[in-house]
C-alpha cells in the first residue's frame, strides 16, 4: 500500500485488546482471514490490471532497508516495490456500497472503506514488504491479485501470522517464518485480511516474477466510534 507506514500513530508497545465488533467477527473466527474467489469478474480484473498499468509510469519506488522497532500497529516495515494511488475504478469497486455490502456478509461486521486504495508492484527480483501489522486506520485489508502465480514456491507470497495475533511482532521475528502461512494468491483471489491483528510479509519476490495487487483498507465501525460521533454532533 502507498500508506505502509504512520510512524506518529504507530503502536510501539502491542497489547491484544480489539473492540468487541472484532472479537465476534466471522473474520477473526475464521482466523483473522477470509480467502475468497470470483469477488470480481473477469472484465472488471482486467479493467483493473489495465488502470494498475496506467498508473505505473507514475508510482513511487518505496524502499526502506530496515525496519523500525515497532511492536504493534503502523511504524516503518523495511519494504522494496512500487506503489500508486488507486484510480476512478479502484475506488468506484471498492468505495461501493455493494462491495461494503459484500463485505459486511463476509466479516459479520460494518466496514467503511478509508482512502482511494492503491496498486502496489512488485516488479523487481527481491521486492518485498516485511513483517509489520496495518496501519491504524486499515482495520481489514481486501487484496486482489491481477497476476498469474508463476513459481511454484514460497517466492514472493504473502505471508500471514494468525497464531500470534496476540503478540509483539518481535516474537514473531525470533520465530521465524516457518511458523507462517503462506497465502499463495492466484490472479482474481482476493485475501480479506485483519491487517491491524494479524502480523504479515510479502517474501521477496525471484527473478522473472511478477506480483501486482489492488488493496483498499476499511475500518471497523464500533460502538465506541459510533458513540463518540454522535456526542460530538450534540448540541451544546
Amino acid at each position: 500500500m502507498l500508506a505502509v507506514s504512520d510512524p506518529p500513530s504507530a503502536v510501539k508497545n502491542w497489547q491484544f485488546d480489539p473492540p468487541t465488533e472484532v472479537l465476534v467477527s466471522r473474520l477473526f473466527a475464521a482466523g483473522g482471514y477470509l480467502l475468497v474467489s470470483g469477488l470480481f469478474d473477469e472484465a472488471t480484473l482486467e479493467g483493473l490490471r489495465a488502470e494498475a498499468e496506467s498508473c505505473r509510469p507514475d508510482s513511487v519506488r518505496q524502499y526502506l532497508a530496515e525496519s523500525d522497532g515497532t511492536e504493534g500497529r503502523g511504524g516503518s516495515p523495511a519494504r522494496a516495490y512500487r506503489s500508486s494511488q488507486g484510480r476512478d475504478l479502484h475506488w468506484g469497486l471498492h468505495g461501493s456500497p455493494e462491495m461494503a455490502a459484500a463485505l459486511e456478509r463476509l466479516c459479520g461486521a460494518t466496514l467503511s472503506a478509508t482512502g482511494s486504495g492503491t496498486y502496489s508492484f512488485y516488479e523487481q527480483p527481491g521486492d518485498f514488504l516485511a513483517l509489520h501489522r496495518d496501519i491504524l486506520q486499515c482495520d481489514v485489508a481486501v487484496i486482489t491479485s491481477l497476476t498469474p502465480l508463476t513459481t511454484g514456491g514460497p517466492a514472493g507470497e504473502l505471508t500471514l501470522y494468525p497464531g500470534f495475533i496476540r503478540e509483539p511482532l518481535s516474537t514473531v521475528r525470533a520465530a521465524g517464518q516457518q511458523y507462517g502461512t503462506p497465502v499463495a494468491l492466484d490472479r482474481g483471489h482476493t485475501i480479506v485480511l485483519l491487517g491491524g491483528l494479524v502480523p504479515h510479509e510479502v517474501t521477496p519476490t525471484c527473478v522473472g516474477q511478477e506480483r501486482i495487487v489492488a488493496v483498499n483498507c476499511y475500518r471497523i465501525e464500533t460502538r465506541e466510534a459510533a458513540d463518540r460521533v454522535a456526542g460530538e454532533a450534540a448540541p451544546a
